[in-house]
This record gives C-alpha cells, sequence and structure tokens, in this order.
C-alpha cells in the first residue's frame, strides 16, 4: 500500500466509477481496480459496495478513506515544505472550480502563472459549485472556485473576481434589444436553467425574485448542465436566460444572441476562491492563492470591459 493507491481509492470514491477515477488520475481502470482488490484482500475488508451503476464506500471504507485523505494530505504538505526548503514551489496543485471562472476567468491567469511560477502544475476540474465546495470538504481537492455564497463556518471564502448576469434571448426575440423590459414581461418567456447546485441558477433565480417574479410559475422550458449548453439553447430559440457576461462576450459580439434590457433586474456577485479552515495549505496552494489575490484589480478592470461591450452590443441590437 503506497499513497498512489490510497489516491486511487480517494478518486474512486469522490467518482464512485472506476473509469472516471481511471481518467482522473490518468492510469488504466483495470489498474485501479487491482489496487482495489489487493488492499480489500490485505486488509480482509470490503470497502466499496456497488449500488447501481456506481460505487460507493461501505461503513469500514469510509473509516479506511479519512484516515487514507490525512495520510495523502501530509505527504503533499511534506512535499510543499521540502520544495520550499528548496527554495521554491513545486507540484501538481489540484483545483475545483464551477463553470463559469474554470472555463473563462482562471485561463486568464494561467499563462502568467506558469511563467511567474514555472514549478506549479495546477489541474483544474470543471463541476458546479455545490459539488465544489462538497469536493472541498472531503478533502479531494486543496482549492476550489465558485460562484455560490455557501453558509458555512468551516470554509474560507475571498472574493477575486466580480461578475453580472444578462438576460440573453435569440437575435430575432421580440424583446431583443428593446431599452427597457418590464420585469413582469418576463412571466410570458420560457426559460433555460442551470441545473440544480448551479452557482448560476442560484443567483438568477434570486435577481429574479428579488424583481418581483414568482419563480415558482417560471415556464422552465428545459436544465442543461453547462453555460455554453445554455447559451447554445438560447441562439437555437428555445428560450431565454441569464448568464454570466463572462460567457456572453463572444455570443454578443458574433451576433448568435441578444440581450434583454429589463428594468430593475439586478443580477451581481463575486466569484469566490475557497479552501477549508482546517487545512495548512501547502506551498504551492499558497503561492497560487496570493498570485489570484494580485490579480484582482486587473480582474476587476477585466471585467468591467467585458460588462461595458455586452452593454454596448445590447444597445446596438
Amino acid at each position: 500500500m503506497n499513497t498512489d493507491s490510497l489516491r486511487q481509492l480517494i478518486a474512486l470514491a469522490e467518482t464512485g466509477s472506476f473509469s472516471e477515477a481511471a481518467s482522473k488520475l490518468g492510469v488504466t481502470q483495470p489498474a485501479i481496480s487491482l489496487t482495489v482488490k489487493k488492499i480489500e484482500a490485505d486488509l480482509d475488508v470490503r470497502l466499496f459496495q456497488r449500488r447501481g451503476n456506481r460505487y460507493i464506500p461501505s461503513d469500514m471504507g469510509r473509516v479506511f478513506l479519512d484516515h487514507a485523505r490525512k495520510v495523502v494530505e501530509a505527504e503533499d504538505r511534506m512535499m510543499a515544505d521540502l520544495a520550499r526548503a528548496k527554495g521554491g514551489s513545486i507540484g501538481k496543485l489540484h483545483i475545483a472550480s464551477s463553470n463559469i471562472p474554470g472555463e473563462y476567468v482562471l485561463p486568464l491567469l494561467l499563462g502568467d502563472l506558469r511563467k511567474e511560477h514555472p514549478g506549479i502544475e495546477p489541474v483544474v476540474e470543471i463541476m458546479d459549485s455545490s459539488k465544489v465546495v462538497a469536493a472541498m470538504l472531503a478533502g479531494v481537492y486543496e482549492l476550489g472556485f465558485i460562484g455560490s455564497e455557501p453558509k458555512r463556518g468551516d470554509l474560507e471564502l475571498v472574493p477575486f473576481c466580480p461578475d453580472e448576469l444578462r438576460v440573453i434571448c435569440h437575435p430575432r426575440h421580440p424583446l431583443a434589444g428593446k431599452r427597457s423590459v418590464r420585469p413582469a414581461k418576463l412571466k410570458e418567456e420560457r426559460f433555460v436553467l442551470r441545473e440544480e447546485g448551479s452557482g448560476t441558477r442560484d443567483i438568477m433565480l434570486k435577481a429574479l425574485a428579488d424583481a418581483g417574479l414568482d419563480i415558482r410559475s417560471l415556464r422552465v422550458e428545459m436544465e442543461l448542465g453547462s453555460t455554453s449548453s445554455v447559451i447554445s439553447a438560447v441562439e437555437s430559440g428555445l428560450g431565454i436566460s441569464l448568464v454570466s457576461a463572462w460567457a456572453t462576450a463572444a455570443p454578443l459580439s458574433e451576433g448568435r444572441v441578444s440581450t434583454i434590457n429589463v428594468s430593475g433586474l439586478r443580477a451581481k456577485r463575486d466569484f469566490k476562491m475557497v479552501w477549508r479552515k482546517d487545512h495548512v495549505l501547502t506551498s504551492p496552494a499558497r503561492t497560487f492563492t496570493e498570485f489570484i489575490k494580485d490579480k484582482r484589480d486587473f480582474l476587476k478592470k477585466y471585467g468591467r470591459s467585458v460588462e461595458a461591450g455586452a452593454h454596448q452590443k445590447s444597445q446596438g441590437a
């Protein structure tokens, strides 16, 4: 038993799938299967049980995984401390990110990170905000980036990037580009939503409710698992939605979607960097958090230019 095998079992517990765990770690599915069988045989316990097409930890498995995570975290801290003693931050940094920061914001920064800190290799996994929080609490990732506002006292939350949601529609929609639309007009529209657990969905529904709409009576056409799929659905005329200005810049400039200017509708938020308060960050993680904090002014200016561009496009539609 070594820490690589422990990481394989942790990945299996997180994904519930041998193939997904193998893909995540860059190993083969049979390798993980053999690891599980060997450790179960060595310990004479059953660590996982099958439920439908997923694998979940048994009672003994949960005990095992709790200690396995601590061992892996201890190894990561040791390697980081050794790297720091040698004068630099090196190693992989496993990051969980929700859709918008992971696909639109972090890629703007990672090139500079690699130039300034070539020893840090970021590995970013994309999931919705609720799954990021769950994975952070489970110790699967060291850092996370989310668009929601979790009400938890055991997580450190650092705002780092502003965002605003815009109402988007098909370019030939009757309300496209109008200077002022009353919120009540949206009651007649079909909505395309992100899935449950999405930070964008939470902000969208709160903004609509604050504007006086009964969100229980929304005409929901469909729910989709990514921002890009929502934009594609709107582009094809399936309904309207509220989408981050970071994601709408290109579709608006290309004329694939348009915006609806709804009076009194405010959907602003800050993306947040998150980690467990009880976790001692490794050297690469500490370096990365300071790097992100140093980029906050740049992201504010960039975000304002994105929002201004979207606004100009909507006025010209």
